[in-house]
């Protein structure tokens, strides 16, 4: 029984003594300065892509994807500031769209006079802002939905200028949204002189879809400004539905481009109307943007193998330039720094010494 015992324990301390991986003894390793340094710079490295990784893992990639889009036929509501100067008893404005259906503005839109102004930093007589799809955080951060004040009409205040804002409702298919002078190239109960047109015009709003003021549109803060009565602006715009989508949070908003038109015409006819004109078309796509981000377990087993892959792409690195050091200069020159390995002498006389 004693020697069984005897057995076991000694397996056990076999075991205890175990080493899957063996390292080497102390006294054959050699320190030296340069593989210090070398150390220190390997493990900053690491540090700094570590931190790269997290970073980007945490912050996501934004994805890009198109659709065909099947919302054909869907309501939305076109949003817009305007101030033109002319009187707003002079102005017409009214929807057209390819069904023939056609919407009187006038009944959804509000109408103030004022003294006709153009703020400062706004574009006069350029193309509008630069067309550029915003950054996803940028439009999480300025959703904010609004709603146009609710004001009585002031048409026949006398005021110069008109101010027109408010939302109307428009099908989902290309359209006209134009804002013209009454009796000027289409029947109407009064007509308002060729001498008093003048479509010089602000805009600060013009948008489609639900109502987010602090999201820039192309046509947002641009004005234009002429001296002429027979002037006509052409706005042309293609639209895209676009869906932003991150942490679970989904916004719908429509995006467009744009394509400006200006002519002066020397007389008026069918075809020769004065004006500002506002041409939609709804392209058969829509655009979706979302933050992705991949899973944690993959996020690790990605960062663990780019640091061993470091590691090992290092090591080959610095054994070829201690070789590549050894070649050039001499074997003495490339072990300068080293640590010099103890010899049987020093460990005898330090055992002699305890």
């Amino acid at each position: 029984m004693d020697e069984k015992l005897q057995a076991f324990n000694d397996r056990v301390r076999g075991l205890r003594a175990f080493d899957a991986f063996p390292k080497l003894a102390p006294s054959n390793t050699v320190r030296s300065t340069r593989g210090g340094y070398s150390t220190i710079f390997l493990m900053v490295g690491i540090f700094f892509l570590v931190w790269i990784e997290i970073g980007g893992w945490i912050d996501g990639e934004i994805d890009h994807q198109f659709f065909v889009n099947d919302q054909v036929g869907k309501n939305l509501q076109i949003n817009m500031d305007i101030v033109v100067a002319m009187p707003c008893n002079f102005i017409n404005t009214n929807v057209l769209d390819i069904t023939s259906d056609r919407l009187l503005a006038t009944d959804y839109l509000t109408y103030q006079g004022i003294n006709f102004f153009i703020p400062e930093n706004y574009l006069v007589n350029i193309p509008g802002q630069p067309i550029k799809t915003p950054e996803i955080d940028e439009i999480m951060r300025e959703s904010l939905l609004a709603e146009f004040r609710e004001l009585n009409n002031d048409k026949n205040s006398g005021a110069p200028a008109c101010h027109i804002f408010g939302s109307i409702p428009v099908n989902r298919v290309s359209g006209d949204f134009h804002i013209t002078a009454k009796g000027v190239g289409y029947l109407d109960r009064s007509s308002v002189p060729i001498a008093s047109l003048n479509f010089t015009h602000v805009i600060s709003e013009f948008s489609f879809g639900e109502f987010y003021p602090y999201l820039t549109n192309p046509l947002d803060f641009t004005a234009k400004v002429t001296k002429e009565q027979k002037q006509s602006y052409q706005y042309y715009m293609s639209v895209v539905p676009t869906t932003y989508k991150k942490l679970g949070v989904e916004l719908q908003t429509y995006q467009y481009s744009l394509t400006e038109q200006d002519k002066l015409f020397k007389d008026l006819r069918l075809n020769h109307i004065p004006g500002i004109f506002f041409k939609y078309d709804f392209e058969p796509i829509s655009l979706l943007i979302q933050e992705k981000r991949i899973s944690f377990i993959r996020f690790m087993t990605r960062l663990i193998t780019i640091c061993g892959g470091i590691m090992i792409s290092f090591q080959w690195f610095y054994k070829s330039f201690d070789q590549i050091l050894i070649f050039l200069f001499g074997k003495k020159f490339a072990q300068r720094g080293q640590e010099k390995p103890k010899t049987l002498l020093d460990q005898d006389i330090k055992t002699n010494i305890e």
